[in-house]
């Protein structure tokens, strides 16, 4: 969850201030989608485990 929340701090950092500049497109929130997707898959193989246990 630290590391999720640090990284999600970082990507709305990093995307507030492209925004800013000239040409700015949503390509980079694929990075963070996947980023997000794959943080959320290991939260759920975590919790089934302990269902599991």
């Amino acid at each position: 969850m630290i590391a999720s929340g640090a990284i999600s701090d970082l990507a709305g950092v990093s995307f507030f201030a492209q925004a800013g500049q000239g040409g700015a497109s949503l390509s980079n929130l694929v990075g963070y989608a996947f980023l997000g997707g794959v943080f959320f898959l290991v939260s759920a193989l975590r919790l089934g485990r302990t269902r599991e246990a």
